[in-house]
């Protein structure tokens, strides 16, 4: 049978989710994961076992990698999406 996930992959509880954002320097805690989950609010994506949530590390990545925009000097410039390397 085939691995579901790349073997380099690992799943993450939303606890780890957290710690991994916060090594990348973002801070969302384990609660407002849950939170933007729920409230379907463009959060990162994850899996469901039963009814325990798991992140992929490569798909929390992606999604901060869409996310995080170019640096700006004022809040007047638009946003503009940021061209990060690939995991």
């Amino acid at each position: 049978m085939p691995p579901l996930f790349p073997s380099n992959d690992v799943l993450l509880t939303r606890k780890e989710a957290s710690r991994e954002l916060a090594s990348m320097g973002i801070r969302r805690s384990p609660a407002t994961l849950a939170k933007i989950y729920s409230k379907g609010t463009n959060g990162p994506p994850c899996v469901h076992l039963g009814r325990t949530p798991y992140y992929l590390r490569s798909e929390l990545h992606a999604w901060v990698r869409r996310h995080l925009t170019a640096p700006r000097t004022c809040s007047r410039e638009p946003r503009r999406p940021a061209s990060w390397p690939a995991a």
